[in-house]
């Protein structure tokens, strides 16, 4: 077992994808052999990261939470092969522990970063609720006038200015 941390200086495309992280990422390495022979390595990754809110692009915080079963192989045909509960590692011999635990929070980045609703300095557009999704405009009492609204009145016969 391999127990320490990596701090983001050494993670640089996880620090090109971030805002800052305060703390080294926690990563922890077992190292085995299954029943058939293949080198595993279950690999459990944390680490808590600011990010930018996509909606008010203020820094929000987020833990990032990895857990990975990784099968050493050295073909792709040796990786389709594999269990599902494996994850395959493609590799030609040594394999970069660092690199790993970087893929692994690379992967754990959400594909969009938000602060919730209530948290954030922009309110978003829409919401939604047991009613279905509204404007939140009009649920403020702020109804926006329709930009489509003389092509309606057009179409009713109303008035061609």
């Amino acid at each position: 077992m391999i127990e320490g941390g990596l701090t983001e200086a050494r993670m640089p495309r996880l620090a090109a994808a971030i805002a800052s992280a305060d703390a080294p990422a926690q990563v922890r390495v077992d190292c085995s052999r299954d029943e058939e022979g293949r080198y595993i390595a279950a690999l459990n990754v944390s680490m808590q990261v600011a990010v930018t809110c996509q909606r008010c692009l203020t820094c929000l915080t987020i833990d990032l939470q990895a857990n990975s079963l990784l099968a050493a192989v050295w073909t792709d045909e040796q990786a389709q092969a594999l269990p599902t509960r494996y994850e395959p590692l493609i590799t030609e011999g040594e394999s970069d522990l660092w690199q790993m635990v970087e893929d692994e929070l690379l992967l754990a980045l959400p594909a969009f970063s938000y602060h919730d609703d209530s948290q954030c300095a922009v309110k978003a557009g829409m919401t939604a609720s047991d009613k279905g999704v509204t404007n939140v405009n009009e649920s403020l009492g702020q109804r926006k006038e329709n930009p489509f609204g003389v092509l309606a009145t057009l179409k009713a016969g109303g008035n061609r200015d």
